[in-house]
Protein backbone atom coordinates (compact mmCIF):
# COMPACT_ATOMS: atom_id res chain seq x y z
CA UNK A 1 0.00 0.00 0.00
CA UNK A 2 2.64 2.34 1.08
CA UNK A 3 4.71 1.10 -2.21
CA UNK A 4 1.71 2.19 -4.31
CA UNK A 5 1.00 5.80 -2.29
CA UNK A 6 4.47 6.55 -3.12
CA UNK A 7 4.29 5.78 -6.75
CA UNK A 8 1.19 7.77 -7.44
CA UNK A 9 3.03 10.80 -5.60
CA UNK A 10 6.13 10.09 -7.75
CA UNK A 11 3.58 10.28 -10.65
CA UNK A 12 2.33 13.20 -9.54
CA UNK A 13 5.77 15.02 -8.72
CA UNK A 14 6.49 13.88 -12.50
CA UNK A 15 3.79 15.03 -14.25
CA UNK A 16 3.62 18.45 -12.65
CA UNK A 17 5.42 21.20 -15.25
CA UNK A 18 8.53 22.46 -14.33
CA UNK A 19 8.62 26.60 -13.51
CA UNK A 20 9.95 28.25 -16.46
CA UNK A 21 12.38 30.55 -15.42
CA UNK A 22 10.29 33.80 -16.81
CA UNK A 23 7.87 31.67 -13.65
CA UNK A 24 10.45 32.04 -10.65
CA UNK A 25 11.92 35.59 -11.63
CA UNK A 26 9.41 38.38 -10.36
CA UNK A 27 7.80 40.69 -12.67
CA UNK A 28 9.62 43.35 -13.89
CA UNK A 29 8.45 46.63 -11.91
CA UNK A 30 9.82 50.60 -12.01
CA UNK A 31 10.74 51.32 -8.70
CA UNK A 32 12.04 54.98 -7.70
CA UNK A 33 15.86 53.30 -7.54
CA UNK A 34 15.39 51.66 -11.23
CA UNK A 35 13.91 54.91 -12.83
CA UNK A 36 17.21 57.35 -11.05
CA UNK A 37 19.49 54.26 -12.65
CA UNK A 38 17.77 54.85 -15.59
CA UNK A 39 18.13 58.38 -15.97
CA UNK A 40 21.99 58.23 -14.73
CA UNK A 41 22.53 55.35 -17.47
CA UNK A 42 20.64 57.93 -20.13
CA UNK A 43 22.81 60.67 -19.25
CA UNK A 44 25.98 58.80 -19.49
CA UNK A 45 25.03 57.59 -23.13
CA UNK A 46 24.10 61.02 -23.94
CA UNK A 47 27.87 62.25 -23.53
CA UNK A 48 29.00 59.92 -26.60
CA UNK A 49 29.33 61.05 -29.86
CA UNK A 50 26.46 60.26 -31.98
CA UNK A 51 27.39 57.79 -35.14
CA UNK A 52 28.56 59.55 -38.56
CA UNK A 53 28.07 58.46 -42.20
CA UNK A 54 25.25 56.73 -42.08
CA UNK A 55 26.14 53.78 -39.36
CA UNK A 56 23.87 52.46 -37.11
CA UNK A 57 25.20 52.14 -33.82
CA UNK A 58 23.80 50.20 -30.68
CA UNK A 59 24.88 50.93 -27.33
CA UNK A 60 23.55 48.95 -23.82
CA UNK A 61 24.15 50.36 -20.59
CA UNK A 62 23.80 48.86 -17.44
CA UNK A 63 24.95 49.59 -13.46
CA UNK A 64 24.19 47.10 -11.47
CA UNK A 65 26.67 44.39 -10.35
CA UNK A 66 25.06 42.06 -13.05
CA UNK A 67 26.56 41.03 -16.59
CA UNK A 68 23.62 41.64 -19.33
CA UNK A 69 24.21 41.09 -23.04
CA UNK A 70 23.48 42.86 -26.19
CA UNK A 71 22.51 41.21 -28.95
CA UNK A 72 21.82 42.91 -32.41
CA UNK A 73 20.39 40.77 -35.31
CA UNK A 74 21.02 41.87 -38.94
CA UNK A 75 18.55 41.74 -41.95
CA UNK A 76 20.53 38.62 -42.86
CA UNK A 77 19.53 36.92 -40.06
CA UNK A 78 23.18 36.94 -38.04
CA UNK A 79 23.07 37.86 -34.31
CA UNK A 80 26.05 39.92 -32.88
CA UNK A 81 27.07 39.33 -29.42
CA UNK A 82 29.63 38.31 -27.23
CA UNK A 83 29.99 34.73 -29.04
CA UNK A 84 30.00 36.20 -32.62
CA UNK A 85 31.65 39.61 -32.77
CA UNK A 86 31.70 39.81 -36.29
CA UNK A 87 28.63 39.84 -39.06
CA UNK A 88 29.64 38.93 -42.26
CA UNK A 89 26.93 42.01 -43.40
CA UNK A 90 29.55 44.29 -41.70
CA UNK A 91 28.66 44.48 -38.07
CA UNK A 92 30.97 44.18 -35.06
CA UNK A 93 30.66 44.01 -31.37
CA UNK A 94 33.13 47.03 -29.90
CA UNK A 95 32.48 46.35 -26.36
CA UNK A 96 31.39 43.47 -23.92
CA UNK A 97 31.06 44.39 -20.54
CA UNK A 98 31.01 42.17 -17.50
CA UNK A 99 29.69 42.58 -13.32
CA UNK A 100 33.26 43.20 -13.08
CA UNK A 101 33.70 46.50 -15.74
CA UNK A 102 33.81 49.61 -14.50
CA UNK A 103 29.81 51.21 -14.47
CA UNK A 104 27.82 52.29 -16.35
CA UNK A 105 28.89 49.44 -18.20
CA UNK A 106 28.31 49.83 -21.91
CA UNK A 107 28.34 47.26 -24.71
CA UNK A 108 28.29 48.45 -28.15
CA UNK A 109 27.65 47.03 -31.54
CA UNK A 110 28.58 48.87 -34.69
CA UNK A 111 27.58 48.56 -38.42
CA UNK A 112 29.73 51.05 -40.48
CA UNK A 113 27.68 50.73 -43.95
CA UNK A 114 24.45 49.37 -42.55
CA UNK A 115 22.49 47.02 -44.89
CA UNK A 116 18.57 48.28 -45.54
CA UNK A 117 16.28 46.49 -43.81
CA UNK A 118 15.12 44.67 -40.48
CA UNK A 119 16.97 44.65 -37.52
CA UNK A 120 16.41 43.34 -34.32
CA UNK A 121 18.31 44.48 -30.85
CA UNK A 122 17.81 42.02 -27.51
CA UNK A 123 18.84 41.85 -24.26
CA UNK A 124 19.82 39.13 -22.27
CA UNK A 125 20.47 38.88 -18.42
CA UNK A 126 22.12 35.35 -17.78
CA UNK A 127 23.40 34.22 -14.78
CA UNK A 128 26.96 34.10 -13.63
CA UNK A 129 27.04 32.78 -10.39
CA UNK A 130 30.24 31.83 -10.20
CA UNK A 131 31.43 35.78 -11.97
CA UNK A 132 29.20 37.94 -10.54
CA UNK A 133 28.10 36.75 -6.99
CA UNK A 134 24.66 36.96 -6.16
CA UNK A 135 22.74 39.07 -8.76
CA UNK A 136 19.36 41.63 -8.68
CA UNK A 137 16.82 40.48 -9.74
CA UNK A 138 15.98 42.92 -11.99
CA UNK A 139 17.84 45.91 -13.62
CA UNK A 140 17.61 48.79 -15.76
CA UNK A 141 19.11 49.49 -18.62
CA UNK A 142 19.25 52.16 -21.39
CA UNK A 143 19.77 51.60 -25.16
CA UNK A 144 21.23 54.27 -27.15
CA UNK A 145 20.52 53.82 -30.95
CA UNK A 146 22.01 56.13 -33.30
CA UNK A 147 20.82 55.53 -37.07
CA UNK A 148 20.91 57.89 -39.96
CA UNK A 149 17.80 59.34 -38.64
CA UNK A 150 19.15 60.26 -35.51
CA UNK A 151 19.49 58.97 -32.11
CA UNK A 152 16.88 57.15 -29.72
CA UNK A 153 16.73 55.98 -26.11
CA UNK A 154 15.00 52.98 -25.37
CA UNK A 155 14.55 52.27 -21.54
CA UNK A 156 14.20 48.79 -20.14
CA UNK A 157 13.90 46.36 -17.01
CA UNK A 158 15.81 42.82 -17.58
CA UNK A 159 14.61 40.00 -15.33
CA UNK A 160 17.39 37.63 -14.22
CA UNK A 161 17.55 34.68 -16.47
CA UNK A 162 15.67 35.95 -19.34
CA UNK A 163 16.54 36.67 -22.70
CA UNK A 164 14.47 39.71 -24.29
CA UNK A 165 15.74 38.77 -28.23
CA UNK A 166 13.55 41.06 -29.43
CA UNK A 167 13.53 44.50 -27.14
CA UNK A 168 13.44 47.14 -30.26
CA UNK A 169 13.24 46.55 -33.91
CA UNK A 170 14.41 48.76 -36.46
CA UNK A 171 14.01 49.36 -40.28
CA UNK A 172 16.85 50.87 -42.16
CA UNK A 173 15.61 52.61 -44.98
CA UNK A 174 16.70 51.87 -49.11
Amino acid sequence: MLCALFAAGAMTLLAAPLASARERTPPARWTPALEAEAARLETQLAKHKPARGGALHVRLAFGAEADLDLYVTDPRAETIYFANERAAAGGRLLADARCDSPSPRIEEVVFAAPLPGSYRVGVDYMLYRAKCGEQPAVVAYVLAIDTPAGRRFERGLARRGLFDAQRVAITLPE
